[in-house]
């Protein structure tokens, strides 16, 4: 975690009073100073020796010890208040700390203070803004006011430290650098990082592990990070009784496939090939359905999947009667309780199970099944609704053939394809609960449960987004009809919106909900206690869509939540406030800021705090927003080319996690809502000079190029600092990064 602001000083309140006054050459703006002595360094107090602490509109400053000297520059203040109040050490102090605050506050936060409050007009007196003049009559206005403790709290509360868990990151690449993963699709050998990094980035290897581990974001085509590998209730030796359940749970695979193609073959040859012949044949006037609209309950697909679906069975049912042998003379052979692990490397731990053999015919066959099967089960999606229509004339030749077949029957028959799939990677987690950790069969059995994963969840991608915001438009009234984000959905989460000063219990300003899209922020309302959550909406949309003959005239229940803002996700900045129970979110006033426009006036903090799932857990609102920009500054075409990937850094030493986009860019191909990453690192050949523009494109731009024996000269830019040039080693990167670019975010 990085303190991006760190919290205000301690104010003593009980050495201090508090004046407050407000200013009337900017419309009336308050500014409270908290004034008391200062006591030096030797214990001995003097009344030119104080301290103040000045809030305003730019912020708070603190400076605990002043002296008031006739010499100093800042006595102007002083030479301006009214004869009177010259000799009075409060009004001398108050105006000299006030001309002090002016002078610290930068021009640019000066502007957009005047600018802010005088949008309509400029006030007579411009001139003498922010001068010794200025402070000199707010001093004598200033009137000392008894609530100091209460004021000092709320000013704590509205300065409460903010920070930032994970930061996004671009690493650019040199072009050609990556290269297409070469490991082998079949041979079950799991290929240490080391050899995957070394394959597939080069020399560039060591630099890009220095950025964590692989990572994960979802595509149309990938919808699921991969499976993985793990040693969690699993033995390192390969017992009798661990060989006798495997055997059982692969026949067991083979013999309920057999079942399966015969419910199969019976649909096709015996229920369909009737229904089919009998539309073919139908009177013009008949009220059955004709061929093409009988294709509904009985697609093309599915002769399509009766023809896979035996070869499929019978090349497993080869490999079990082509290892039956040697499988039951190894179970003989095996003791209940081995000494010896598994080893895979030694002959006589060759496939004699045929678990290998078995997953290889999994990995070969199931991509087979992906268009077949991802056709059946939209088609079926409509079935239900299909028959109510097709059975309405209860005359009908077709109602009578249906009643002959039993229509329980009929639709157990044209829903088993659709239950078959999900039943197959049952059958795979039982078989690697079987195997010893090292088994090369793990890693194929995974990779098959993958594919069938990737099929049940198959869907066209411009379906879904548009199924999801309809879904969104019935659920949220006003929600607008021509918004419709390009992004996808990534969560959801419950807050309450607190007013300044944020106390929890005072300044609760209304609930509401935050969608989170990859190129999106939406805020919504919630009007009642009854209102829908962000966990019953994210559920709503999960939910099946029901056929499309009912969707149209079914429209979904507004629950209670009203559409309040739209923000693109590249003008919404998160911070973390309270310990994670808050967030804090700086975003335009408008909806649709000017290009470019990143002025202070412009800008407005607003404060959550978190509610639901989402409780306590800034940090995990902050991960997720990290990862949306990401997912939404790289078009989904390039994230699914082998020369994207990327890697997370979990509780480092540094305390930040990091989300790194790799690519071979040097920016990333935006999209026009998207924006930079703030750090970007560029890995470049050779030396060259950084131009202005790409150091005002990010908050901090690191350049590393390889020097000598295994050492990078990294030169660290930011907008505002000089550069910082060091040679590091791969692994010293990151710590790098973090001492001179976070400080800088």
């Amino acid at each position: 975690m990085v303190v991006v602001v760190p919290p205000p000083a301690e104010l003593s309140t009980e050495t201090l009073s508090l004046f407050t006054t407000t200013d009337p050459f900017l419309s009336n703006s308050p500014i409270f100073v908290f004034y008391g002595p200062s006591t030096s360094t030797t214990g001995v107090s003097s009344s030119s020796r104080i301290q103040a602490h000045v809030f305003a509109a730019p912020g708070l400053q603190s400076y605990p010890r002043l002296i008031v000297s006739p010499s100093s520059p800042l006595y102007a203040a002083v030479n301006g208040l009214p004869r009177e109040e010259q000799g009075d050490e409060i009004s001398r102090g108050l105006a000299f700390s006030l001309y002090k605050y002016f002078l610290d506050v930068s021009e640019e936060i000066k502007g957009a203070w005047a600018e802010q409050l005088f949008s309509t007009r400029k006030p007579a007196s411009a001139f003498n803004l922010f001068s010794d003049t200025h402070a000199a009559l707010l001093a004598s206005r200033m009137s000392k006011i008894d609530n100091v403790q209460e004021v000092a709290n709320d000013i704590r509360l509205s300065l409460a430290k903010q920070s930032i868990s994970w930061v996004d990151v671009d690493l650019a690449l040199p072009p050609g650098s990556m290269q297409k993963s070469e490991q082998a699709e079949t041979d079950g050998q799991d290929e240490s990082e080391d050899n995957l990094a070394a394959s597939r980035y080069g020399q560039y290897s060591a630099l890009v592990k220095a950025f964590g581990e692989p990572a994960f974001i979802p595509t149309s085509k990938l919808r699921r990070a991969p499976s993985r590998p793990t040693a969690i209730n699993r033995t390192t030796s390969f017992s009798r009784k661990q060989k006798e359940v495997l055997r059982r749970e692969m026949c067991e695979f083979v013999d309920t496939e057999e079942s399966y193609v015969g419910k199969i073959y019976d649909l096709v040859h015996s229920v369909a090939a009737d229904f089919r012949e009998k539309a073919e044949k139908r009177a013009p006037s008949s009220t059955s359905p004709t061929s093409k609209a009988l294709a509904g309950l009985f697609p093309p697909s599915l002769d399509e999947i009766l023809k896979l679906n035996t070869g499929f069975m019978e090349s497993i049912r080869s490999v079990l009667e082509e290892t039956e042998n040697t499988a039951i003379a190894d179970i003989d052979a095996s003791e209940d309780h081995p000494s010896q692990p598994f080893n895979p490397g030694e002959p006589k731990e060759s496939d004699i199970t045929g678990a290998m053999t078995f997953a290889k015919c999994l990995v070969e066959w199931f991509p087979k099944f992906a268009d077949c099967y991802a056709d059946y089960m939209q088609v079926h999606a409509d079935v239900s609704q299909l028959l109510r229509i097709f059975l309405k004339d209860i005359g009908s030749s077709f109602s009578k053939r249906v009643q002959e077949t039993g229509e329980q029957r009929l639709t157990s028959m044209l829903i088993e394809p659709v239950q078959r799939l999900p039943r197959y990677n049952l059958y795979i987690d039982n078989i690697i609960k079987q195997l010893p950790v090292r088994h090369p069969a793990i890693k194929l059995l995974l990779r098959a449960r993958d594919v069938i994963g990737e099929i049940c969840s198959r869907e066209d991608p411009s379906k879904n987004q548009s199924k999801i915001i309809n879904r969104l438009q019935g659920l949220i009234s006003s929600w607008p009809k021509d918004f419709r984000p390009n992004g996808r959905l990534i969560t959801a989460m419950d807050v309450v919106e607190l007013a300044p000063p944020y106390h929890l219990v005072h300044s609760r300003q209304g609930s509401g909900i935050i969608l989170l899209f990859s190129d999106y922020v939406v805020m919504l309302a919630k009007n009642s206690i009854s209102a829908m959550t962000a966990r019953g909406i994210l559920a709503e949309i999960d939910k099946p869509e029901t056929n499309s003959l009912a969707r149209s005239d079914r429209p979904s229940t507004p629950q209670d939540l009203t559409f309040l803002q739209k923000l693109a996700l590249t003008h919404a900045h998160f911070t973390e406030l309270e310990g994670g129970s808050t967030i804090q979110m700086l975003c335009p006033k408008t909806t649709a800021p000017a290009p470019n426009d990143t002025g202070l006036v412009n800008l407005i903090a607003r404060a959550f705090y978190l509610t639901g799932g989402y409780e306590n857990k800034a940090s995990r609102w902050i991960e997720e927003v990290v990862k949306a920009r990401v997912e939404g500054r790289y078009p989904e075409g390039q994230r699914e080319g082998h020369a994207f990937d990327v890697r997370s850094t979990h509780d480092n030493a540094e305390n930040i996690s990091l989300f790194t986009a790799i690519s071979e860019t040097q920016q990333p191909s935006t999209n026009s809502l998207s924006d930079s990453a703030r750090i970007r690192v560029l890995i470049e050949s050779g030396k060259r000079d950084i131009t202005g523009a790409e150091k005002q494109e990010v908050d901090v731009l690191a350049v590393v190029v390889p020097a000598d024996d295994d050492v990078y000269r990294v030169e660290v830019h930011s907008r505002h600092d000089n550069t910082s040039r060091n040679h590091v080693k791969a692994e010293g990167i990151l710590p790098l990064l973090s001492k001179k670019g976070m400080m800088r975010l």
